[in-house]
């Protein structure tokens, strides 16, 4: 019997901007460039938006769409978008259709869990919002609900610490005797 095994390639193609040529480097620009989309919805949409190194958008994925009051985030549905995105680094949004901006425990589980995940693939959470009514917003990262790191605040090359110039040393093999 043969058996058919698929070949697949993934080819990253320049677009334009989907959402903002520019940088969505703070809250308050992430909730201009977004709110628009998310506002209106009478459930919890739960967004990430991927990120070029210097903050520009790649594009987002709507990760969950939920309920009236919540919504289900998994690791593997946000991961997969920024790792196909080749993303530097993510952003989370989600909106509150109540209008109440605090998070919810359900809200910190799910930023906890996201942070360890991310920092396992070396792709920081520069915030995880939440989106009220009237351009209202809650940021995580401004109001220390996690230790998410600022933009300013990531690994920079010359801050790393690599020995080039030793390069290790290879065993020599001794030559076998031979036993009777």
């Amino acid at each position: 019997m043969q058996y058919e095994l698929e070949n697949v390639s993934i080819r990253m193609v320049k677009e334009p901007p989907l959402l903002s040529d520019k940088p969505v480097n703070s809250p308050g620009r992430a909730v201009e460039v977004l709110y628009d989309l998310l506002h209106d919805y009478d459930r919890e949409m739960l967004i990430v938006v991927n990120l070029k190194a210097d903050m520009t958008p790649i594009n987002m994925n709507i990760a969950s769409i939920g309920t009236v009051n919540t919504s289900l985030g998994s690791p593997r549905e946000l991961l997969k978008s920024a790792i196909l995105s080749n993303a530097a680094a993510v952003m989370i949004l989600h909106n509150h259709p109540s209008g109440n901006l605090s998070p919810s425990q359900a809200d910190i589980n799910l930023t906890d869990k996201m942070i360890k995940s991310f920092a396992m693939m070396d792709i920081p959470i520069m915030d995880h919002i939440i989106l009220g009514p009237k351009r209202q917003y809650y940021s995580m990262r401004e109001n220390g609900t996690f230790r998410i790191p600022a933009p300013e605040e990531s690994i920079r090359v010359e801050d790393l610490n690599f020995n080039l110039k030793a390069k290790p040393k290879r065993a020599r093999a001794k030559p076998r005797e031979d036993v009777r």
